[in-house]
């Protein structure tokens, strides 16, 4: 992969001098990007901490979303329709421990649980 990009910044380091002024820079870029680079290319990037925080969130959000999405299909096909689907998600499950699977939704591992416990009902298996 190139590294030669595009660059999003408003602020950049040549990597040489990264040690002598890399705090004042962050600190004067007020939470934007900073572009290392060497030779003219950006190597890598540098965010503030807070900053990299929302970035991680954000991905985190829209894997959530994701996958509750697949799992609402799956349901819906499992169920035959959106009345059978929603009735079930609120029940609770012997197979999730008593709970209701829409309880266990509010992580990436409990929505797999459901999208696996979703599978074994769509292939016969008693849960």
């Amino acid at each position: 992969m190139s590294t030669k990009r595009k660059n999003y910044d408003e602020k950049c380091i040549d990597i040489y001098d990264i040690e002598s002024s890399l705090d004042r820079l962050m600190s004067d870029s007020k939470g934007s990007p900073v572009a290392v680079m060497k030779d003219g290319n950006p190597v890598f990037y540098c965010v503030p901490a807070d900053t990299y925080a929302a970035i991680l969130a954000a991905v985190e959000a829209s894997e959530m979303i994701a996958l509750n999405e697949r799992a609402h299909q799956l349901g819906l096909e499992v169920f035959g329709g959106e009345d059978k689907w929603k009735s079930w998600i609120k029940a609770s499950a012997l197979a999730l421990g008593g709970k209701s699977p829409e309880s266990i939704m509010v992580t990436k591992e409990g929505i797999n649980r459901v999208r696996d416990l979703l599978g074994q009902i769509s292939h016969g298996v008693v849960v």
